[in-house]
């Protein structure tokens, strides 16, 4: 992002600077993105030869969380490629407001200001800022004041306008996207998650494609379930039309799966989305790519998934696994389950790194492992199961269970485990612990979607705490006798 700075912030050695129009930012951008090395320096901008005020590049990020911890997953890249002259912006997040008050003149709000105000002449956009007058002349419609209590008192009607707020701040606030206090940058975000279309080829000439092609990072396979599975369920409610399809093949991604290969994580477990094959659409006349890490923040997505739209979501025909892996999958289960059919509860107790300090601040927090155990030794008393499915990664809760009353009950898959009661795994992400034990991740994987899918085939779900199993399974089971989540 481009800000604005005083002309008293203006460097000693001048290395560049430009002429005071309406183009000035994205001729700066372009420097910028051409020049990586000039990044740190700032532009000087003059008007009618005499410096008014600084340009400068500051990294996209979020203030709020860390986004080089492994659950927040917010590295945020730059727009680089627009112009007042786009086409198929998509103006449905803004319509739905009568004035967008930005706090601050920069890249992001000049360039979605200028857009909104040749989209919608009627929509009031103010800025709480003296230097957005270098750039716009003042109207009924287009209003400029020092403050917000300086706007609203020189014209109180506006206090009844639906208002979207517009912040330079960056910052992941799911709140803030329902009540319409945003970052520029996810305005401009929903402008532009459409925009990245690509031609590959010449075949299917009437048809739009989605492809979901992102890092996959320190994710497992849960979280790439819930990621794509989200985001389709948006393209559902948003653009039926599209066609999804995904690619979790990225250079230099270094993740648990492939390594460094940038082979596709996705294709390893899952059959595509779609009828069409990655080979199909790489050569496909309309391919829309989404805005990778950007997704963070798109407000579509973040109301899709923090609202009733995200827990209704079912995994339906998009979700199935290659004829090998559900093979795999069916041999497995076939020793785990009895031959008759019974009635069985499933317990999931999430442990491990859900109690690392450096992660605990970012997860939910639920019951015990032990008072997990007691609740699924009431429902077996209550309710007359025969057996107790239980999902955990963590070898003293395995023990816990094998050595209480529903011993003789008990049922679980066969899978690498952790034993955090040993000091070297304190305060260790599972994917650490398992880089350094270097076992097999594609094996280890298989079985914990063994883990995942035993889950969905019992009667009725016990969890200590929401996490990935309890997502994935209230995403593919079509209907438990009940549910008893903490923290859901």
């Amino acid at each position: 992002m481009i800000l604005i700075y005083p002309i008293s912030e203006m460097p000693k050695v001048i290395r560049k600077s430009y002429e005071l129009d309406a183009d000035v930012f994205e001729k700066l951008r372009n420097f910028y993105e051409m020049n990586k090395d000039m990044r740190h320096h700032k532009a000087v901008i003059c008007q009618n030869g005499k410096p008014v005020f600084c340009l400068g590049y500051v990294k996209n990020r979020a203030v709020n969380v860390d986004p080089d911890n492994p659950r927040v997953q917010m590295k945020l890249s730059n727009f680089w490629h627009y112009s007042v002259e786009d086409e198929g912006i998509d103006y449905s997040y803004v319509d739905r407001y009568q004035m967008v008050l930005y706090e601050s003149l920069e890249e992001y709000s000049y360039h979605t200001a200028r857009l909104i105000r040749k989209h919608n002449p009627d929509l009031v956009v103010a800025f709480t800022d003296p230097y957005a007058r270098f750039f716009f002349e003042e109207s009924d419609k287009l209003l400029i004041a020092q403050s917000e209590e300086e706007l609203f008192a020189a014209h109180p009607e506006l206090k009844q306008l639906r208002t979207l707020r517009g912040k330079t701040e960056i910052r992941w606030d799911v709140q803030g996207v329902f009540t319409g206090n945003v970052s520029s940058i996810e305005i401009m975000t929903s402008m532009y998650w459409l925009k990245r279309e690509f031609y590959y080829g010449p075949e299917n000439p009437d048809k739009v494609f989605y492809l979901i092609k992102q890092p996959v990072k320190e994710n497992g396979i849960t979280a790439l379930v819930s990621n794509v599975m989200g985001i389709i369920g948006m393209l559902r409610a948003r653009r039926p039309d599209f066609i999804p399809v995904v690619d979790l093949g990225v250079a230099n991604d270094p993740n648990q799966f492939t390594g460094m290969s940038g082979e596709d994580v996705w294709g390893m477990f899952f059959k595509q989305v779609s009828p069409y094959s990655l080979q199909e659409v790489y050569n496909s006349q309309h391919v829309v790519l989404d805005q990778n890490s950007n997704l963070n923040m798109n407000p579509y997505l973040t109301e899709f998934v923090f609202s009733n739209q995200r827990a209704e979501l079912k995994y339906g025909k998009e979700l199935q696994y290659t004829d090998e892996v559900q093979a795999y999958i069916d041999k497995k289960l076939e020793a785990v389950f009895p031959a008759e059919k019974k009635r069985i509860l499933a317990v999931v107790v999430r442990g491990s790194d859900y109690l690392a300090p450096s992660v605990a601040k970012y997860v939910p927090h639920g019951i015990t492992a032990e008072e997990t155990l007691e609740k699924a030794i009431d429902y077996v008393r209550e309710k007359q199961f025969d057996y107790v499915l239980l999902a955990t990664e963590d070898q003293s809760y395995l023990d816990l269970f094998q050595n209480s009353e529903l011993k003789d009950r008990l049922l679980y898959v066969e899978q690498d485990r952790i034993d955090y009661t040993k000091e070297e795994n304190h305060n260790k992400l599972l994917i650490e612990i398992y880089g350094r034990e270097k076992k097999d991740p594609y094996k280890r994987t298989l079985d914990y979607i063994c883990v995942l899918e035993a889950v969905t085939r019992c009667d009725a779900l016990l969890a200590n705490v929401t996490c990935g199993v309890v997502t994935y399974a209230l995403g593919r089971n079509p209907g438990y006798e009940f549910v008893d989540v903490r923290k859901i």
